[in-house]
């Protein structure tokens, strides 16, 4: 978990000789570190609510496929929308837009829990994600998750998030510490800390490696053992339980995709938040020893950027390597752009204005049934057309079925 430091400067209401006093004081960020810190963290905000958000439109209002994948990459959204709205916003006010702490109590800890249950749930769903994609290509037979199922198990992810992270709520307060600034000892200030009750050095250090090694190494661990499995089972000449054939090629082509996709989701989040894992869980106790006090402002700030940005990097990742989130992407930006409703109107309009005419196709091939349903988003003044299909294109039809919903 990390353990975020919040602070302001007041004038001490305390006289010199009442006041605890801190020496040296706490460092404070340089204004050009402030400067820079208010630029990106406003970008990173917007970057991510505005790219989760996307990707969470294209998963339920443009694809029209709730496949498993799809639920947990929309999960993973969930999580990275609300970093953006509250802890990178949280971060940006109090360390460096007003070196204030003007909060309360209840929010140094309901920030900490929100951020802790953040992170948890998505290691979980990733972890989720890369064992649903094993069963379906190590055990093609078995039956797939159903969409109750996802949302069953996505709903566990955050009741297990939740209450792993409530003792990061109980145990998170505010301290005051007095201190003097200058060298004449005429100023006096006091810092406010959000940060863990003081515990016993051996009992925080258990902590702390019980901590990365539950939500960082072993789900690293897990994941990587998933992946490299995976590779190795495309990589062969054939997949199992199907047979050679130019519709299993394109088929495996698609998993394939869907895997490098994944795999690459797992990698970003394992190197952003490595330094910030490493700082707060082990180097944190000793970083005074190791770096000078002036420069602890500067490292931090480049071990928070690097895991706050990883909420923002997974819609890129999707855009580039899947041409359906692309697609989506450029769908609901281009309606962005031309629209000049209100936001209610413009989802009313992205799901009723815009025609969009269901058309399923009931047939048999080869002794199999096979139901398709199709979304026609067309405009058209007749709400109420229908389409038949020739008997040509069932065949056509009948492979769609089987194509996969991110080629």
């Amino acid at each position: 978990m990390t353990q975020m430091n919040f602070t302001y400067t007041i004038t001490c209401n305390t006289t010199l000789t009442e006041a605890i006093y801190v020496d040296p004081p706490p460092a404070i960020p340089p204004i050009y570190l402030q400067g820079t810190a208010i630029v990106v963290y406003t970008l990173l905000s917007i970057l991510t609510i505005g790219g989760n958000a996307l990707v969470y439109l294209t998963v339920f209002y443009y694809m029209g496929i709730a496949t498993g994948t799809n639920l947990f990459i929309a999960n993973l959204a969930v999580t990275d929308f609300f970093v953006g709205v509250l802890c990178i916003p949280i971060v940006l006010v109090s360390d460096y837009l007003l070196a204030d702490w003007p909060f309360g109590l209840f929010m140094c800890k309901f920030t900490s829990f929100s951020q802790s249950v953040f992170i948890v749930c998505t290691v979980y769903t990733l972890i989720a994600m890369s064992v649903d994609r094993y069963v379906a290509i190590i055990y093609p037979l078995h039956s797939k998750l159903t969409r109750k199922q996802c949302y069953i198990l996505i709903g566990m992810l955050w009741l297990f998030s939740i209450i792993f992270s409530l003792p990061v709520y109980f145990e998170m307060h505010v301290i005051h510490i007095c201190f003097r600034r200058d060298f004449n000892g005429l100023k006096e200030y006091t810092q406010t800390i959000c940060q863990t009750n003081g515990l016993l050095p051996s009992i925080q250090n258990i902590y702390n490696i019980m901590t990365l090694t539950i939500i960082y190494l072993i789900p690293l661990c897990i994941l990587s053992v998933v992946y490299i499995r995976l590779g190795w089972q495309l990589s062969q000449s054939h997949a199992p339980g199907e047979a050679h054939s130019q519709r299993d090629a394109r088929i495996k082509k698609s998993k394939k995709k869907v895997i490098k996709m994944c795999s690459i989701v797992v990698i970003m989040f394992g190197v952003c938040w490595f330094p910030m894992q490493l700082y707060t869980n082990i180097l944190h106790p000793y970083f005074n020893r190791i770096f000078d006090q002036k420069y602890v402002p500067h490292f931090y700030f480049a071990c928070h950027l690097m895991a706050m940005s990883n909420s923002c990097v997974n819609p890129f990742i999707y855009g580039i390597m899947s041409s359906k989130f692309r697609a989506g992407f450029l769908h609901y930006w281009h309606r962005f752009t031309t629209s000049y409703g209100s936001v209610t109107d413009h989802f009313r309009h992205s799901r009723h204005t815009h025609d969009s005419v269901m058309l399923t196709a009931s047939f048999q091939k080869a002794k199999r049934d096979y139901k398709v349903n199709l979304t026609c988003n067309q405009h058209t003044d007749d709400t109420h057309a229908t389409q038949i299909f020739p008997r040509s294109t069932l065949p056509l039809i009948s492979s769609i079925q089987r194509e996969s919903a991110y080629d």
